[in-house]
């Protein structure tokens, strides 16, 4: 978020939904479905296929360390 220039609040604003929904997210306390995800990185100025796309392709790495 703060790449963005945006606080917790700030994006809670964006997407339209309570602060502290923003505040679990952050602290792994919830998760976000898919369509959540697309709404975060388009209220933080990403393209969620790319942030998608670059998550895979870390993961991927942790899948051949654990196999």
């Amino acid at each position: 978020m703060v790449a963005a220039g945006l606080s917790q609040r700030g994006l809670a604003a964006k997407l339209g939904r309570e602060y502290s929904l923003v505040w679990r997210i952050e602290h792994g306390e919830r998760h976000l479905d898919v369509l959540e995800f697309f709404r975060v990185c388009k209220a933080l100025g990403y393209d969620a296929a790319r942030v998608y796309s670059e998550l895979r392709d870390d993961f991927a790495g942790i899948d051949r360390e654990n196999p």
